[in-house]
């Protein structure tokens, strides 16, 4: 365990890249930490620092143990928290960052779950847009964040939770008035409703196909753009235009022939929802335990 203890500050003042800020997260004084790294360094018998100009450096064994040793520190924590959680209740609290599509979609059924199991836990969700939630993870300011595509991002873990077809729809009213839309082609002359002037959702869904068109879409503006699919379905439903919008959200109105898909044999996009957590971070327990319930395959 004192190996384990080393571990844990080394990997700390590597992120820090000061003894001084490590003492103080840690709650140590900075003659245990500096004691604690130079024990590691005697016992691997390698340096593991470089000191100059009142700052730390990693040296190249240093960087090589950080990059094996976060990964093999926090799996280790969580188990130890895994087999904590099993055996008792837990208390705490946890924030959450996320769309308000995403917020109905997918957490509320895991959030009823998560309650009956864990009642003592509190919750908050922030509504915010998918930059806003990966910043928010960055900084600390939240403990988990659900978003559409996060992939690129150096500072964060991104866990792949399940992908969302998309389909084109219109209200059955739209075409009605409008009349039926039997080819790609036809989408050109339709008022199409997507979350930005240029038409992104459609493009995307033409280009799968019908790369012909695309070309001629670059020509075409939206009629309504907005950067919300509930704000998005509510104009389809109103005979605005057509749209498209995961199938999941319209799956009622599809089924009570409100909304009619447009080209049902064509191919259909998707998106990819992943769920956030800052990188290297020991999660507290009541964190752990609700990611092991968002990610359970009966929630989703």
């Amino acid at each position: 365990m004192r190996q384990l203890n080393s571990l844990a500050t080394f990997i700390q003042v590597a992120k820090d890249e000061s003894v001084t800020k490590a003492a103080a997260r840690l709650h140590l004084t900075q003659q245990a930490v500096s004691q604690q790294i130079k024990k590691l360094e005697e016992e691997l018998g390698v340096k593991l620092f470089n000191r100059a100009h009142r700052k730390i450096y990693l040296t190249p064994e240093g960087e090589q143990l950080l990059k094996h040793a976060s990964g093999y520190l926090a799996a280790l924590e969580s188990e130890m928290l895994n087999l904590k959680n099993d055996s008792q209740a837990l208390t705490g609290h946890i924030s959450i960052s996320c769309t308000l599509e995403l917020a109905t979609l997918v957490l509320a059924p895991v959030i009823e779950q998560f309650k009956q199991q864990q009642p003592q836990v509190t919750l908050q969700i922030d509504l915010q847009s998918d930059a806003t939630s990966v910043d928010n993870v960055k900084q600390g300011k939240t403990d988990i964040g659900i978003v559409v595509f996060s992939s690129g991002e150096k500072l964060i873990d991104i866990s792949p939770l399940r992908k969302e077809a998309f389909i084109t729809v219109a209200s059955a009213q739209y075409l009605k008035h409008h009349g039926p839309i039997e080819k790609f082609e036809q989408i050109l002359m339709r008022d199409i409703i997507d979350y930005q002037m240029d038409c992104p959702s459609m493009r995307t869904w033409l280009a799968k196909n019908n790369k012909a068109l695309v070309k001629k879409l670059e020509l075409k503006t939206a009629a309504i753009a907005a950067n919300d699919d509930r704000l998005i379905k509510d104009f389809v439903m109103q005979g605005l235009g057509v749209a498209n919008l995961p199938r999941l959200l319209v799956a009622n109105e599809l089924k009570e022939k409100q909304l009619i898909e447009i080209l049902p044999n064509a191919k259909s996009i998707s998106a990819g929802i992943d769920i956030i957590t800052m990188k290297d971070r020991i999660l507290p327990a009541q964190v752990a335990a609700f990611l092991k319930v968002l990610k359970s395959p009966l929630s989703n």
